[in-house]
């Protein structure tokens, strides 16, 4: 599984190179992101970062939005492990 084969810093850097110049995740996105690639609920990442779960849930929202913009296919919290191994493998 690819979540094994890297680590959520280095998704992170692939997700970094995507987004380009134009774009730069807040801290929140960041944290949403690097819990999400560990599998974490988003009411798991809001006890963990002491926000609310309909906030973390939002912000979850609004960055596959995003990432699904940029990438040209729909990105959600359950497809982010193989649309970045398949984003890597053609663009890495």
């Amino acid at each position: 599984m690819f979540v094994n084969l890297i680590s959520a810093e280095e998704a992170l850097t692939v997700i970094d190179r995507i987004l380009g110049d134009e774009h730069v995740l807040n801290n929140v996105q960041v944290i949403v992101f690097m819990k999400s690639w560990q599998c974490l609920s988003y009411s798991e990442i809001a006890e963990i970062s002491n926000y609310d779960s309909l906030y973390i849930k939002f912000v979850g929202f609004k960055l596959w939005q995003l990432l699904s913009q940029l990438l040209g296919r729909k990105v959600t919290k359950n497809n982010i492990h193989s649309v970045l191994r398949q984003y890597s493998t053609r663009h890495l």
